[in-house]
C-alpha cells in the first residue's frame, strides 16, 4: 500500500501516529416485512495523533486513505498538541501475544438476504401472539486495524457478524415489544436463531405482564441483563478512575467485595472473541487480566499513560494492554476488550428451582441513571415470577432499588449460560432476596 510507505516516513520524522480503520462488509435488513436496506459497503478512516515535546497530544482524522487529507490531519493534530492532553507513546512490546485469525466469513449478500428472510418467519412462526418484526438486521464482514508510528507497523484483520431483531407480541389489549442482539466473529444460524426465539420469548412473556405487588424475594439476573449490569460495573475497574478517587474500588485491592462465586476476567486473547488481538489501540501487547478472583479485587485496567501514574503511587505488577478508541474522532482511553463473569455449574432451569419463589428480570428500565461511582441504583423492572420452578404471572412496572456492589456480593448462585452480547459476557445470576416495590 502507497499510502503505508507514505505515512512510516511522516511518523519516522515526526512524533505521529496513525490509527487506520478499513472495513468491508454486507448488510441487509427488514422494517416490518418490507425491504428497508441490502447493499455493499467499504469504508476507510484514519486518526492521527501528534505528540509534542511537552508530552500533549493532539489529534484529528481523515475519512479516506488520501494522502493530502491524511497529510492535513496530521498538520492539524500538530497545531492542536498546543491544547492537547496529556499523552505517551509506547515502545513497541517485545512480545506480542499469537492469536490465530478466525476463517473469514464466506457468505453472499443473497445468501444472507435468504437467511434473513428465514429467521424473519421463524419468528412469526415462534407463536401467533406474534405480530410484527419491527426490525431485522444482519451485517458480515471483516475489519482492519493498521498502527504506524515511528518504527511500529502493527496490522490485525478479523472477521465479524452483527445482528439485531426487535418483535411485538400481542396479548388481548395489550401488545409488548423486545429485542436481541448478537455481535461475534462468525455467521453462526444456529446462535442467531437463538437470539430469535429469546426475543419472542421475552416479547410473549412482556405481552402478559400486570402491574406487580410489593415482594420480598429471590432474583434471577438472565445473561442478557447481567451484561448491562457488567458495563455499569467496569467504570469502577478502569485504572484513571482508580487513581482519581472515583471508583468505589479505589481501596479495595486485595479485599474480598464480590460473592465467592464472582470470578471476572478482562480477556483480549481469546481468538474467538470479538476483541481480542495482539495489540490494543496503542500499540500494547493484550492479554488476559482475573480482575477479580472468587470474589477479591485482583487488578485493574491500564495504558500506558495511567500505568506510568499508578507505579508513582506505589502500585506493583500492572498489565497495560487496555487502550481503546470509542472512534476516530477520540483519544483512545482505557475500556476492557472481552469483560466476562466465569460460568457456574448450573443450568438456568435448575437455579429457578434452588427457592420456592423467584422473580426472573426481563426488562430493566433507567440502568442509565444508575451512578458508577457509589453503585446506586433505582430501576424500572418487569419478568416472569416463578413458584416451585413453574411459571404462575408474570409482573411489570416494578420498582427495584439497590447498590450494584451489594448486589455482586449477594449472588448465591452462577448459571453455565455463559452468553456474549458484544464483548461482554456474563452467565445467569440468581441474587438471595431482593425488595421489589409494586
Amino acid at each position: 500500500m502507497k499510502f503505508l510507505e507514505v505515512i512510516k516516513k511522516l511518523s519516522q520524522k515526526e512524533p505521529l501516529e496513525f490509527w487506520i480503520e478499513i472495513e468491508e462488509g454486507i448488510e441487509v435488513e427488514k422494517r416490518d416485512r418490507k425491504e428497508f436496506l441490502k447493499e455493499k459497503y467499504f469504508d476507510q478512516s484514519v486518526s492521527v495523533r501528534y505528540l509534542n515535546e511537552r508530552g500533549k497530544a493532539g489529534l484529528s482524522y481523515a475519512t479516506s486513505l488520501d494522502l493530502s487529507k491524511i497529510e492535513e490531519a496530521a498538520l492539524k493534530a500538530k497545531v492542536l498538541s498546543d491544547y492537547g492532553v496529556p499523552s505517551f507513546f509506547p515502545e513497541k512490546s517485545e512480545n506480542y501475544p499469537e492469536i490465530f485469525s478466525v476463517a473469514p466469513i464466506n457468505v453472499s449478500l443473497e445468501e444472507l438476504n435468504e437467511k434473513l428472510n428465514e429467521l424473519e418467519e421463524k419468528a412469526f412462526s415462534f407463536d401467533s401472539s406474534i405480530s410484527r418484526v419491527e426490525k431485522i438486521k444482519i451485517s458480515c464482514g471483516k475489519i482492519k486495524y493498521i498502527l504506524v508510528r515511528n518504527e511500529i507497523e502493527l496490522i490485525w484483520e478479523k472477521p465479524f457478524c452483527d445482528f439485531i431483531i426487535s418483535v411485538v407480541a400481542k396479548n388481548k389489549d395489550k401488545e409488548a415489544s423486545s429485542y436481541e442482539w448478537y455481535e461475534g466473529l462468525e455467521f453462526n444460524y444456529e446462535e442467531l436463531l437463538k437470539r430469535v426465539k429469546l426475543a419472542c420469548k421475552k416479547a410473549l412473556a412482556l405481552s402478559k405482564a400486570k402491574k406487580g405487588k410489593g415482594l420480598k424475594i429471590s432474583v434471577l439476573i438472565p445473561p442478557f441483563i447481567a451484561v448491562e449490569l457488567l458495563d455499569l460495573l467496569e467504570f469502577s475497574f478502569l485504572g484513571d478512575e482508580v487513581l482519581k478517587g472515583r471508583s468505589y474500588l479505589k481501596d479495595k485491592l486485595g479485599e474480598k467485595i464480590f460473592s465467592e462465586k464472582i470470578t471476572l476476567f478482562d480477556d483480549g486473547i481469546n481468538p474467538f472473541l470479538p476483541e481480542s488481538r495482539p495489540f490494543d489501540d496503542e500499540g500494547s501487547a493484550q492479554n488476559k487480566k482475573v480482575l477479580v478472583e472468587k470474589g477479591v479485587v485482583k487488578s485493574f485496567l491500564f495504558d500506558t499513560y495511567w500505568k506510568k501514574e499508578a507505579e508513582k503511587k506505589g502500585f506493583k505488577e500492572i498489565k497495560t494492554g487496555n487502550s481503546r478508541r470509542p472512534d476516530i474522532f477520540s483519544f483512545p482511553k482505557i475500556s476492557s476488550t472481552n469483560f466476562y463473569i466465569e460460568k457456574g455449574g448450573l443450568e438456568k432451569e435448575k437455579l429457578i428451582k434452588l427457592e420456592n419463589e423467584i422473580f426472573e428480570v426481563l426488562e430493566i428500565l433507567g440502568a442509565h441513571t444508575a451512578n458508577p461511582i457509589s453503585g446506586d441504583f433505582s430501576l424500572g423492572v418487569s419478568g416472569i415470577y416463578y413458584k416451585n420452578g413453574e411459571p404462575v404471572d408474570y409482573f411489570c412496572e416494578m420498582a427495584l432499588s439497590g447498590n450494584l456492589f451489594e448486589l455482586f456480593k449477594n449472588i448465591v448462585e452462577i448459571g453455565s449460560d455463559l452468553t456474549f452480547y458484544g464483548s461482554t459476557g456474563s452467565p445467569s445470576l440468581l441474587i438471595e432476596k431482593m425488595d421489589l416495590g409494586g
